[in-house]
C-alpha cells in the first residue's frame, strides 16, 4: 500500500526542514564542526530520520549546497543577452541579481566554504564551478553585444563578468542588512558602471 498524499507532504516538509537547518549549521560551523546529531536536534527530528532522506553526512552536505543552487541558477541565468533594449535589460538583470543575492546570507557563506575547501568537497565544488562558468559565459555574451551596439566601452568581457559576480558576492558577504532593506537597490548604478556604459 502506497503512502497517502498527507504522508508524502509530511515527508517533503521534514526533508526540507532538515536541509534548511543543515544549510544554516554548515554555514556557521563548517563541515567538521557540524554533526548529524546537531542538525537533527535543531530540525526537531530524530537522528535516524535524517538517514531516511540522506545517505550520510557528505550526501546531506552536498544536497545543502547543490539543491538550492538549482533554484538560484534559474533566477540568475534569467536574462536575455540579445535583448533589443540593451540598457533596460542590463538594469533589470542587475536589479534581479541583487535581489537574489540579498537573500543568500547563510547559503552564500556555505558556498564560500566549499570554494575554500574545494579539494575536500570536490564533486560539490565542481557543480558550483560549472554554474559559475555558465553565468560567466552568458555575461560575456551580454557584454560583447553591448559593445557591438556601441553602448558599452571596449574592455575585456571576461574580466567584466568576473568583476560583476565578485561584486554580487562581496555585497552579501560584507553587508548585514535584511533582504527587504531598500539599501540593496542603491548599488544598482554602481554595478552598471562595471559594464562600462558610454555617456550619452
Amino acid at each position: 500500500m502506497g503512502l497517502s498524499d498527507e504522508q508524502l507532504l509530511n515527508m517533503k516538509l521534514k526533508r526540507n526542514s532538515i536541509l534548511e537547518t543543515a544549510i544554516i549549521l554548515f554555514s556557521e560551523k563548517g563541515y567538521q564542526g557540524t554533526t548529524v546529531q546537531n542538525i537533527a536536534k535543531s530540525a526537531g527530528v530524530s537522528f535516524g530520520s535524517v538517514f531516511t532522506y540522506f545517505d550520510n553526512k557528505e550526501h546531506l552536505f552536498h544536497s545543502a549546497v547543490i539543491e538550492p543552487l538549482q533554484t538560484y541558477s534559474q533566477q540568475l541565468l534569467n536574462f536575455n543577452p540579445d535583448a533589443e533594449d540593451f540598457m533596460n535589460e542590463l538594469k533589470k538583470m542587475i536589479t534581479d541579481h541583487i535581489d537574489v543575492f540579498a537573500g543568500l546570507s547563510n547559503y552564500l557563506n556555505l558556498v564560500v566554504f566549499v570554494i575554500a575547501q574545494n579539494k575536500h568537497h570536490k564533486s560539490t565544488f565542481e557543480e558550483l564551478d560549472d554554474f559559475h562558468a555558465k553565468l560567466k559565459e552568458k555575461l560575456i555574451i551580454l557584454v560583447k553585444n553591448g559593445q557591438k551596439l556601441g553602448l558599452l566601452k571596449i574592455q575585456d568581457p571576461a574580466y567584466t563578468a568576473i568583476s560583476y559576480i565578485s561584486l554580487l558576492m562581496g555585497l552579501r558577504l560584507n553587508l548585514t542588512d535584511e533582504p527587504q532593506s531598500t539599501m540593496w537597490q542603491n548599488f544598482v548604478p554602481f554595478a552598471i558602471q562595471l559594464f562600462g556604459p558610454k555617456l550619452n
